[in-house]
């Protein structure tokens, strides 16, 4: 698995729980996929395809801090909707694990993850 296909697949399972509500997230995402004619992709523990996809992508989420004067390294991380950054729009944030600046964007997490994944 690539990590553009794991990026798909995550996606792919934001819309499912969307389009049903209440049900649990695999139940929703094989219905999804049923719905559209297409097979779900399970997962396995273990899987090492899976584990290189999540290893590149985490590697691709750290960049240097660009705080002046600053040595760490910032990491991008997804927003919650409900805490103060969500309720004003924002769905991403890089944040340097050192100095702790924070760079808030309203792009989406997996959105900002698959671009990473393309120039990684």
């Amino acid at each position: 698995m690539t990590p553009e296909e794991f990026i798909k697949r995550e996606q792919e399972i934001q819309e499912a729980v969307k389009a049903y509500p209440g049900r649990e997230m695999g139940e929703a995402y094989r219905l999804w996929k049923a719905v559209r004619g297409e097979k779900a992709i399970t997962l396995k523990t273990g899987d090492k395809a899976v584990e290189v996809a999540k290893n590149a992508l985490k590697v691709a989420t750290k960049t240097p801090c660009i705080q002046p004067g600053c040595d760490g390294e910032m990491e991008l991380e997804s927003v919650c909707g409900g805490c103060v950054e969500g309720r004003a729009g924002y769905k991403s944030k890089r944040t340097c694990g050192k100095c702790l600046f924070r760079e808030l964007s309203k792009k989406d997490y997996l959105e900002c993850l698959r671009e990473l994944s393309t120039t990684a």
